[in-house]
C-alpha cells in the first residue's frame, strides 16, 4: 500500500523589521532558513515589516495537532518550529529565532483554502541597547488564516 502523500500549507511571516544589535549583513544576509542552511528572504514592506511567504509540509494523519515536515521544518516534531536567521558578511549567524509552528491546528488549515496562514511575529519584550549582545530564543508568533 502507497504511503500518503505529505499535505502543503502556505504561511505568511510577518516580522517588525528590527535587525540584531550587531550585524553587519544585508537583505540577501537575512531570511527564513532552510535545513540546508539557506536563507529565504523576505519582501520590505513600506511600513517596515518584512513579510516572508513560504510553504510547509505536514503529515496527512489527523493527530491531534498538525505535524510539520520538510524543508523549512525544525525541531522535534511536536515543538516544530521556524528558523528566522541574520548572518553576518562572514557567514556566521549574529541571530537565530525560533518561530514555534504549534500555534497552527487543523482549523487554521481548514479555513485557510489555499490561502495562507498568517503569522504575526511578537517584538522582543528585551530592551535595544545599542552595541548590545543579540538575543535569540524563541519569539511568540500569533497564527491567523486570511
Amino acid at each position: 500500500m502507497a504511503k500518503p502523500e505529505n499535505l502543503s500549507v502556505r504561511l505568511r511571516v510577518v516580522y517588525d523589521g528590527t535587525p540584531p544589535n550587531t550585524w553587519d549583513g544585508d537583505a540577501k544576509n537575512f531570511g527564513v532558513q532552510d535545513k540546508a542552511n539557506v536563507l529565504h528572504p523576505g519582501k520590505t514592506e513600506r511600513d517596515g515589516h518584512v513579510v516572508f511567504d513560504i510553504s510547509v509540509e505536514l503529515k496527512p494523519e489527523r493527530t491531534a495537532n498538525p505535524v510539520f515536515v520538510g524543508d523549512f521544518a525544525h525541531g522535534s516534531p511536536k515543538e516544530r518550529f521556524l528558523y528566522l536567521g541574520w548572518r553576518n558578511t562572514n557567514g556566521a549567524y549574529a541571530q537565530r529565532l525560533k518561530l514555534p509552528l504549534g500555534g497552527i491546528t487543523w482549523d487554521h488549515i481548514e479555513k485557510a483554502k489555499g490561502k495562507p496562514i498568517v503569522g504575526e511575529v511578537a517584538p522582543s519584550n528585551k530592551p535595544r541597547v545599542p552595541g548590545g549582545t543579540n538575543v535569540g530564543g524563541t519569539r511568540a508568533v500569533v497564527w491567523n488564516p486570511t
